[in-house]
C-alpha cells in the first residue's frame, strides 16, 4: 500500500502588482509532480535550493494551498480544495520543519508542546502523559528535567530534537523530514538518524526525506526523486541512481560532491537558472545542460520509464557515456 501518492501535483503562488493588486503571474513552486511513498519506505527528494522541495513537503500535507492535482494518503483521495480533508490523517502523517526556531511556540513550555498532541490523539491520559513526555525527551537525547523550560533556553540543535520528539510521539506512519538534521551537530545527526531508523523497524515508519545531503541520501534511502525548478527530472532506486544517473542534472549533482581525491575536483554547473515565474517552453534544464540539442528547446520531456526508474530527458545518459566520462576524469 502507498502511504503517500501524488499525481500531477501543482502548487503555484500568485504574484500581485499594480494599484489594484491584480495577479500578474505565478511562481510555479511545484509543477506537475508525481511521486509515491510505500509503507516503511524511505524516499528522498533532492535538488538545489529553491527547487520546490520544501513546498512539495508542505503541499502533500495540506499546509500550503494546492493549486491542482491529486493527493492520496493511505490510498484515500484528498479533496485538495477543502483544507479539512487532511484532518482525519493528522495523527498518521506528521512533519518536522526545517527551521527549529519558528517551529516551536515560544510561549509554551516544552511539557505543553510535547504533551498536547499526545493528549489530543489519546496516546496517553492526563495521569500518564508526564511519563510519556519524559520518555520522548530521553529518546532524542535530552534530559526529562527540561520539560518545564521554554524554547528560548535551547540551542538550534536542541530545538530540532524537540521538534522531532513532538513528531514521533504519536507514532505516525509517515513523517515528512524537511532538512531534519541540517541544524544539529554531526555527532547528534547520527543519533537522530538512528532514532528514525529504529522507529522504522519498530512501527514501520516511512519517511519522505527532503535534504541537500547526498551522502545521507545514499546511506538511508530506498528511492530518490531528483527535483529541479518544481519538476521531477529523475526517480531511481538509490543505488542505481548513484551508480548510473540517467539525467544530466543528476550527473551534475553527483559531480558536485566534494571528495578527498585530488584528481577529481567538484565540478560547477554553469549557465543561468530560468525564472520559476517564466519557465521555458522546452526542457527546463536545457540552458545548463552540456548535452542539449535543438529538440530540447521545443517541449519539456515527459517523465517516462527507463531501466529501473523514471527520467524526463530526450537524451538520457547511458552506461557508455558514464564510462567515457570516468576515463576522461582520470586522464
Amino acid at each position: 500500500m502507498n502511504l503517500l501518492e501524488t499525481k500531477g501535483l501543482n502548487t503555484y503562488f500568485p504574484i500581485r502588482g499594480g494599484i489594484f493588486h491584480k495577479v500578474t503571474g505565478y511562481v510555479k513552486a511545484v509543477n506537475d509532480v508525481t511521486l509515491r511513498v510505500g509503507e516503511g519506505e524511505i524516499v528522498s527528494v533532492v535538488g538545489e535550493s529553491g527547487c520546490g522541495k520544501s513546498t512539495l513537503g508542505l503541499s502533500v500535507l495540506g499546509l500550503v494551498p494546492v493549486t491542482s492535482g491529486e493527493v492520496f494518503l493511505a490510498d484515500s483521495p484528498i479533496d485538495t480544495r477543502e483544507p479539512g480533508s487532511w484532518k482525519p490523517f493528522r495523527k498518521d502523517f506528521q512533519i518536522i520543519f526545517q527551521d527549529p526556531f519558528t517551529s516551536l511556540n515560544p510561549r509554551h513550555t516544552i511539557y505543553r508542546i510535547l504533551s498536547e498532541p499526545l493528549l489530543v490523539h489519546k496516546v496517553f491520559t492526563k495521569k500518564t502523559v508526564k511519563d510519556g513526555v519524559a520518555n520522548l525527551l530521553e529518546q532524542v537525547g535530552l534530559s526529562p528535567d527540561y520539560m518545564q523550560r521554554f524554547p528560548y533556553a535551547f540551542s538550534g540543535g536542541q530545538r530540532q530534537r524537540l521538534a522531532i520528539a513532538r513528531s514521533i510521539g504519536i507514532r505516525p506512519k509517515l513523517i515528512v523530514c524537511d532538512e531534519v538534521v541540517s541544524a544539529v551537530d554531526v555527532s547528534v545527526q547520527a543519533q537522530i538518524i538512528q532514532l528514525l531508523m529504529d522507529l522504522r523497524k519498530e512501527i514501520g515508519l516511512a519517511l519522505l526525506f527532503i535534504t541537500h545531503d547526498l551522502s545521507l541520501v545514499k546511506a538511508i534511502s530506498d528511492r530518490v526523486y531528483v527535483m529541479y525548478l518544481g519538476k521531477i527530472l529523475e526517480s531511481e532506486p538509490t543505488q542505481d541512481l548513484f551508480k548510473n544517473p540517467q539525467h544530466p542534472y543528476t550527473e551534475a549533482l553527483l559531480d558536485s560532491i566534494p571528495t578527498l581525491d585530488r584528481s577529481r575536483r567538484p565540478k560547477i554547473l554553469r549557465g543561468e537558472v530560468p525564472s520559476p515565474v517564466d519557465l521555458p517552453t522546452g526542457c527546463i534544464f536545457e540552458s545548463r545542460c552540456p548535452y542539449a540539442k535543438d529538440q530540447c528547446a521545443e517541449r519539456h520531456p515527459d517523465l517516462l520509464p527507463r531501466n529501473s526508474g523514471l527520467v524526463a530527458c530526450y537524451f538520457p545518459l547511458s552506461p557508455l557515456t558514464q564510462a567515457r566520462k570516468e576515463s576522461t576524469n582520470h586522464v
